[in-house]
């Protein structure tokens, strides 16, 4: 058990460690606000379909997750890059949205076929909504880090590169023995200077 807590508190140390806790952060962030917005749409301004609900309280907090996710998590600034970065986030968000999609459907369905209570069918598309968004959390900090934001999509240092064309190494070293040899007195104006 003390090993355990050990390593936890290494992992929490290091740089992967903290951005984990950082995406673990954003995340609830992001769960907040679907909740937040689900709730409004389906309970408060009660938009007949949940799955609708759903659509819209997704989209809505996926704009800030990708925001503190790359600024925030993986600390990456300047312009995002639309391929790399953006369609790809989107398409992350998409998948979930469409497994939360379904997930709350099935059960605003089961809800009723359980119970005709409103308060049962809320509490199931809440829950349904929260239950899928954690089990993608795993595959999609997986493929943010790898992928999309990690130290691997980092540009690497540019070195200076230097391309020697056959030939120009000896051509350099024979203008340098030339130049060197008009610059030196020749060996009879030398012998004249001596005497």
């Amino acid at each position: 058990m003390v090993s355990l807590i050990r390593r936890a508190r290494a992992l929490l140390k290091s740089e992967h460690g903290r951005r984990l806790v950082k995406f673990g952060t954003v995340s609830l962030i992001s769960t907040g606000v679907t909740q937040g917005i689900l709730f409004l749409t389906y309970d408060v301004i009660a938009i007949p379909s949940a799955m609708t609900c759903n659509v819209i309280a997704t989209a809505c907090a996926t704009v800030p997750a990708y925001w503190l996710n790359r600024t925030w998590t993986w600390g990456k600034r300047g312009k995002s890059h639309p391929w790399k970065e953006i369609a790809p986030f989107w398409i992350i968000a998409f998948v979930g949205l469409v497994l939360s999609t379904v997930a709350v459907g099935l059960a605003a369905h089961n809800a009723d076929v359980i119970s005709h209570s409103h308060v049962v069918r809320k509490v199931f598309v809440q829950f349904a909504n929260l239950f899928t968004y954690g089990l993608i959390w795993v595959g999609r900090y997986f493929i943010f880090n790898r992928f999309l934001f990690g130290d691997a999509t980092q540009a690497p240092a540019q070195v200076p590169v230097t391309v020697e064309v056959p030939g120009e190494v000896e051509a350099i070293a024979a203008e340098e023995r030339r130049v060197k040899g008009s610059a030196l007195p020749s060996a009879g104006n030398s012998r004249s200077r001596l005497r």
